[in-house]
C-alpha cells in the first residue's frame, strides 16, 4: 500500500503549517492566562477542527460524505495525534522551559503520525481498501 503521494504530502504539509499557525496563535495567546497543557489541548483542538475539513475536501480529496464512522475514525485519530503532541510538549517544556522549542517538537512528532493515521485510517481510498485484503 502506498503511504502517498507527492501531492498529497505537499497539500498536507501546506494545511499542515496553517494549521500550526492557528496551533501556535492560540496556544501562545492562551497560555498568558492558563496552564500550558490545557492550552495546548484547546489549541490543538481548534487546529483539529480546521484540518479536517481542509484534509478531507483537498490533501486527500476525499469524495465520501461525512457520515458518523468517519467523525469517529477522525475523532480517535486526533485523540492520539493531540495526546502525543500534548504528551511531547509537557515533557519538553518540563526539561527546558521553553514554549517555542516545545511546540515546534511536539509538532514535529505528533504530525508524522497525523499524516499517517489521516491517510491510512480517517480518508483511505477505496483502492487503499483493496490493498488489505
Amino acid at each position: 500500500m502506498m503511504i502517498g503521494n507527492r501531492k498529497n504530502i505537499v497539500r498536507f504539509l501546506m494545511v499542515g503549517g496553517t494549521s500550526t499557525f492557528i496551533d501556535f496563535i492560540i496556544y501562545m495567546l492562551l497560555s498568558i492566562r492558563i496552564p500550558v497543557s490545557l492550552s495546548k489541548l484547546f489549541s490543538m483542538c481548534c487546529a483539529s477542527i480546521f484540518s479536517y475539513i481542509v484534509n478531507k475536501k483537498w490533501t486527500f480529496e476525499s469524495q465520501e460524505q461525512t457520515h458518523f464512522f468517519m467523525i469517529v475514525r477522525y475523532i480517535l485519530a486526533q485523540c492520539i495525534n493531540i495526546g502525543t503532541n500534548v504528551s511531547i510538549n509537557q515533557i519538553v517544556f518540563g526539561i527546558c522551559q521553553n514554549k517555542v522549542i516545545s511546540f515546534i517538537l511536539a509538532t514535529g512528532c505528533a504530525m508524522c503520525v497525523n499524516y499517517l493515521l489521516q491517510r491510512l485510517f480517517v480518508f483511505r481510498r477505496t483502492e487503499d481498501k483493496d490493498y488489505e485484503d
